[in-house]
């Protein structure tokens, strides 16, 4: 379903809430499970993730806003950036640190909260991106997911089946381009025959689909491994680190193969770009991934 929706580009928050569900389900006490999770099922609640800060880290040991205790919960004070459907959500996850630098995971109330401030930002992923800015926002102890080494463990553990749902996702996108710029070049004629019938362009269609296929072997088996008992850092990053870097790739030889047209607002193609763009930095860039690979693999 995630290939489908990212051929698509459809502009939906399924995955935000599909994998702090899953952080939820996993991580979270019984009493905040059987609080949020059903609400979430039939569509009253929604949960996105809000990790990012000022340094625009995906390291789950980076967060810095900071929790005050009080007698009933904590006092959140902080700007967390970049979070997605935030002005549809009604809470978001994030992780913070208490007065003792123990990091804390809560699901915080955004909708309409006092002391919560949106600021809509203008993102290439042409799905609505804001920052949100907490100025002393009461969330009760009954809203802590986790906390210690446990709220690094879920943590992280998002960030991990995020990047794998973006990988799926990419893989869809980089099929449709794929197909997209095949139909095209065979269509488009030029000097008496179609584009698509000379050699340069039918190398880079030959690049462009190996590089789609890689992407969608690796997405897959990542996302295999999150059906078993566990799942596997080392294909998650494997997947994300080539999504990351074969996708925009093979976006910007499609520009090159519809040529000018390519290039233009009328035609589609540059809203896979964007969108492909946008969803590279998503759960964590190229050089995160590749230290966590690295780290899987005891380097």
């Amino acid at each position: 379903m995630l290939e489908e929706l990212g051929a698509s580009l459809t502009p939906t928050p399924i995955v935000e809430s599909a994998v702090t569900s899953r952080t939820l389900e996993r991580y979270a006490p019984d009493a905040v499970k059987s609080e949020l999770l059903p609400q979430i099922a039939v569509g009253h609640v929604l949960i996105t993730p809000a990790l990012l800060e000022r340094e625009a880290s995906w390291d789950a040991t980076s967060a810095r806003v900071a929790a005050t205790r009080t007698d009933s919960g904590f006092l959140i004070t902080g700007e967390k950036r970049f979070v997605s459907f935030a002005d549809l959500a009604t809470h978001a996850l994030t992780l913070v640190r208490t007065g003792d630098d123990e990091p804390t995971l809560l699901v915080v109330p955004i909708w309409k909260a006092r002391g919560v401030d949106q600021i809509s930002l203008d993102h290439v992923s042409g799905v609505p991106v804001s920052s949100l800015s907490l100025s002393e926002v009461e969330v009760p102890l009954s809203c802590v997911v986790a906390t210690g080494a446990r709220a690094i463990e879920a943590t992280r553990e998002l960030i991990t089946a995020g990047a794998v749902s973006r990988a799926v996702q990419l893989a869809g996108l980089g099929r449709v381009v794929v197909e997209s710029t095949v139909e095209y070049t065979s269509n488009r004629e030029q000097f008496g025959q179609p584009v698509g019938s000379f050699q340069a362009v039918q190398h880079h269609i030959a690049e462009m689909a190996i590089a789609a296929k890689q992407v969608n072997h690796l997405a897959h088996s990542a996302a295999w491994s999150f059906s078993r008992n566990g799942y596997s850092i080392a294909r998650a990053a494997q997947a994300k680190i080539a999504a990351n870097e074969k996708i925009p790739s093979l976006c910007w030889t499609a520009h090159q193969c519809h040529g000018a047209v390519g290039f233009t607002q009328e035609h589609d193609l540059h809203l896979y770009t964007w969108r492909a763009l946008a969803w590279k930095m998503d759960y964590g860039d190229s050089a995160f991934h590749k230290a966590t690979l690295a780290g899987a693999m005891g380097l």
